[in-house]
């Protein structure tokens, strides 16, 4: 369940198609939002905080985070609250995704 950098950018960048990706913690994997394969179309990836460069961990202060990319550009975030959780259901969460993607078409 790598997500490599590399990865994120050979998806998102060359194709106008919107890209979820999770991250999380190794440690908090029992809070890992289970998000279908792809929704509403846009590819859904998993990864570890661990496992991102120093550049993006500075940038996370929470996890899980997910994040909408559309173009190699966040769109939208969807961050945890104090007790490491999504505040969001499951199908509350993918239910944002979808208005979000239908909102920018």
């Amino acid at each position: 369940m790598k997500l490599l950098i590399a990865l994120l950018f050979s998806v998102c960048m060359y194709s106008q198609q919107y890209t979820v990706v999770q991250i999380n913690a190794l440690w908090n994997e029992r809070n890992k939002v289970e998000l279908p394969y792809k929704v509403n179309g846009a590819k859904v990836i998993y990864g570890y905080l661990s496992e991102q460069p120093e550049s993006l961990k500075k940038q996370i202060k929470v996890v899980p985070v997910v994040v909408l990319y559309k173009d190699n550009k966040p769109v939208r975030q969807w961050i945890a609250d104090l007790s490491f959780k999504m505040p969001l259901l499951k199908d509350e969460l993918i239910a944002q995704i979808k208005k979000e993607i239908n909102s920018r078409k």
